[in-house]
């Protein structure tokens, strides 16, 4: 719930659907510069992998763990992946312009992440490619 002053929950927001990368995502605060978004990825679900051309997300997973998928997508639409690398309640990354993410939730409950990145990455500067394990 949002008061006066713009205060938002993470554990009370309620958003919609992305049909793109499928997770449930609220905005909590912030601009068309910068915006605070919390998500929710159920148990045993991945994000649909994807990346953006400009900007820099930074994540904080507040409940949950994971995995994260990073890679590079090359010009006919493969992916070079890097390692994968786990995560967990209390980790905070950053995904730069260009790299390719996916992020998957390997535990049993939700996973609660809060994100921040500009609004064109959840609109028009968003291109999703073939995740690591499609």
């Amino acid at each position: 719930m949002m008061n006066l002053l713009g205060i938002n929950n993470v554990y009370s927001a309620s958003g919609k659907v992305d049909p793109q990368v499928g997770i449930d995502i609220a905005k909590i605060a912030g601009d068309e510069q910068l915006g605070l978004y919390c998500a929710t990825l159920g148990p045993h679900k991945k994000v649909g992998a994807h990346f953006h051309k400009e900007g820099v997300e930074i994540y904080l997973i507040v409940e949950g763990s994971g995995i994260i998928h990073t890679g590079i997508s090359a010009i006919n639409g493969q992916v070079s992946w890097n390692p994968s690398v786990p995560v967990q309640k209390g980790d905070v990354f950053s995904i730069t312009p260009g790299q390719v993410h996916q992020l998957e939730n390997t535990g049993d409950d939700n996973l609660l992440l809060v994100f921040g990145c500009p609004a064109s990455h959840l609109g028009n500067d968003r291109t999703m490619v073939k995740g690591i394990e499609d």
